[in-house]
Order: structure tokens, then sequence, then C-alpha cells
């Protein structure tokens, strides 16, 4: 029995005019600021303000900047903004360990160690090469 997997899980459900709820929700919430701005003010600083607010409704409905939604975007600014960034050096990290490609690495090793450790890592490739020569000889397959 075959399952259906669904393909585009990230994609939301357009409701109206190809719009998602959300890009609904950024108009609608346009559109009542434009009515208070029309009642309240006078009418020439409505005509002032509509486009921005529009631009503003239409940048929180479709621009995505780095793949996040405006908004997203504009929280995680401030709080890069809002929070310390102090680094703190503490004594006795020196011990710390980097994770190459090949392992474990002290940062304090000296030239003589790391060409002794490429050289056994040569030796190990030319050992495996070995015993593949010696089973793709020897293998009746």
């Amino acid at each position: 029995m075959q399952f259906q997997v669904p393909q585009h899980i990230e994609i939301e459900d357009k409701l109206a005019f190809r719009l998602t709820l959300k890009q609904l929700g950024w108009f609608a919430l346009a559109g009542v600021i434009l009515f208070i701005i029309w009642t309240v003010f006078e009418k020439w600083v409505f005509w002032v303000i509509f486009p921005f607010v529009v631009a503003g409704a239409a940048m929180f409905s479709f621009y995505k900047p780095a793949g996040l939604t405006l908004l997203g975007f504009l929280i995680d600014g401030a709080k890069h903004l809002i929070r310390p960034k102090q680094m703190v050096w503490e004594k006795g990290m020196d011990d710390v360990l980097l994770e190459d490609r090949y392992g474990k690495r002290k940062l304090d090793t000296t030239a003589s160690d790391y060409e002794s450790e490429i050289k056994s890592k040569e030796k190990r490739i030319s050992e495996v090469g070995g015993l593949a020569k010696i089973l793709d000889e020897k293998s009746d397959l």
C-alpha cells in the first residue's frame, strides 16, 4: 500500500484574491488604519499618508528578506540591537579542542606534531588502498 507524501507543506493556502490569511490580515489592518485617518484627519492628510500605508501593507505581505517575513526580520533585528554583546574570555580555556575534518586536534599543536599526524593518516590511507587491492584480486563474486 502506497501513501502520498505532501510535497509543498510550507506553502500557505490561498483564501481570497490569491492571498493567504496573513496577507489578507495585513491589507485589512492597512484598511482599518486608512479608515481611521479618513474619519479623523482632513482629506489631504489621508492622501499624503495613503501611499505609505499601502506600501507598508504590501511590504509586510510580500517582502521576505533572508527567507523570513518582514515582521520576523524586524523582530530579529530589534533583538540583536537590544541584547548585550559581550564576549568574555575565561582563563583556562586554552585546552579547548577544535574539531577538524579528521577528528579532534588541540589548538596548540606544533608543526612537527601536525606533520606526524598527516604522515600517520597517509599511512592509514595506503593500508586501506592495499587492502582494497587484495579484496579485488581474491574475490570470486
